[in-house]
């Protein structure tokens, strides 16, 4: 009974550390993390604001890591990382103090790497085909009208993309299934 709780302590201590070292791999650099909270000092001034119970991306963040697979979120985190760029383009251009100015640069140098290295992909393109999409007038008799029309096309485009997406969980379901057999 003894060597059970030991064990389970054992364990218990390898998974928190395990946790720690995860947690320590991820965090922000030092310099980032610097500029990151002398910005806060300088731009929030009433916290009630950010409280308020309507994050903007935290929201998102949880709810790609629970429904949707790795290259759907790698390019949601890409997405995620470009408004995070335009927001603090636009705040640079509003600024008139010049160390605000540097400091968000050097927070968009630090997006724009992480970009680069973690999530690249074509996420400027989606972000156009998707602006695109939602500028489409959907009371527009013409719309109607021709979004009638190509549907069976893109309805069958569409039943293609989920069977290709199904035979690739298949044949990664048989890799793992075969691999732990042998």
């Amino acid at each position: 009974m003894i060597a059970q709780h030991m064990m389970a302590f054992f364990w218990g201590v390898c998974l928190l550390t395990s946790g720690w070292m995860t947690y320590g791999e991820a965090t922000v650099p030092e310099n980032l993390d610097k500029s990151i909270d002398e910005l806060k000092v300088y731009y929030i001034i009433d916290d009630r604001e950010l409280h308020n119970a309507h994050p903007i991306f935290l929201r998102v963040l949880k709810d790609i890591k629970v429904n949707l697979e790795e290259p759907e979120q790698n390019l949601l985190m890409s997405i995620i990382m470009d408004t995070y760029s335009r927001i603090f383009i636009r705040m640079e251009k509003d600024s008139q103090d010049e160390a605000t100015k540097e400091r968000l640069e050097h927070v968009q140098e630090h997006l724009k790497k992480l970009q680069e290295n973690y999530f690249p992909g074509k996420s400027a393109e989606l972000k156009k085909f998707a602006e695109t999409l939602w500028a489409i007038k959907e009371d527009d008799p013409v719309v109607q009208r021709k979004a009638l029309f190509e549907l069976k096309r893109v309805y069958r485009e569409a039943t293609q993309l989920r069977n290709l997406k199904n035979k690739e969980r298949r044949r990664r379901q048989a890799k793992i299934t075969k691999s732990k057999r042998s």
